[in-house]
């Protein structure tokens, strides 16, 4: 059977998984665990969803591969049941970030075990960010990607109970992301261009409201002046 092929931002989310069983939550297709497991990345894998549909898809996609007998398919709201799984690392791509901390604020079994994981939010990244710092999440490593035109933030974190903080740039680009921005440039300055255009709309519309924009000029300058150093 050809390897299954994933997309680039799924395939930043593999390559951030290290351990050898591997939780998808909302897997839809379950091409991450297939892909994970085939390649020998992972020996086992839960591929879970909270709708019956793509969980059927993705059991098709399993069978599809011959790979029924080490990816495990679960019906489930967010981690609700998954603590039973004696998993490494846990992947929760394609939410938004409001969604990922809803997820995790339910689950003290992740930070009870110190599990691995591998988030890549659609929106609200700042807010991921900061609910990370807060809750004593590290995030080990980062991988800015484009893949479809947009740019997205795929981050590795693990719980340390270690209380963060972040400014809002580090909350927006990732602060491994800054401090390896010449690793990935063309990303990099496409992360910063999707906040650049934030920032510039924050701050047109508090200037015509006639309210003080000040950090949030603070804020932009930088992003900017961290594009140009790329």
């Amino acid at each position: 059977m050809t390897e299954i092929k994933l997309t680039p931002r799924l395939f930043a989310a593999a390559n951030l998984c290290e351990g050898d069983f591997v939780a998808d939550i909302g897997t839809d297709h379950a091409f991450l665990p297939i892909y994970l497991v085939q390649s020998g990345k992972a020996l086992r894998a839960v591929a879970s969803d909270i709708r019956p549909e793509p969980l059927a898809r993705a059991r098709e996609h399993i069978d599809k591969y011959n790979l029924s007998d080490k990816i495990e398919t679960v019906l489930t709201n967010g981690l609700c049941g998954i603590e039973k799984y004696d998993m490494t690392d846990i992947v929760i791509a394609g939410m938004g970030g409001l969604n990922i901390i809803g997820i995790l604020d339910v689950a003290s079994f992740v930070k009870e075990r110190r599990l691995r994981l591998v988030l890549q939010p659609m929106q609200n990244i700042p807010e991921l960010a900061e609910y990370l710092c807060a809750q004593g999440y590290a995030i080990i490593k980062e991988a800015p990607v484009i893949d479809a035109g947009k740019v997205y933030r795929v981050m590795q974190v693990r719980y340390d109970g270690a209380s963060r903080r972040e400014d809002d740039v580090e909350k927006m680009l990732g602060a491994y992301n800054i401090a390896h921005k010449s690793a990935h440039p063309f990303e990099f300055r496409a992360l910063c261009d999707k906040f650049i255009s934030v920032m510039k709309k924050k701050v047109d519309g508090l200037t015509l409201s006639g309210k003080d924009a000040v950090s949030e000029r603070e804020t932009l300058a930088r992003l900017l002046q961290l594009r140009k150093e790329v």
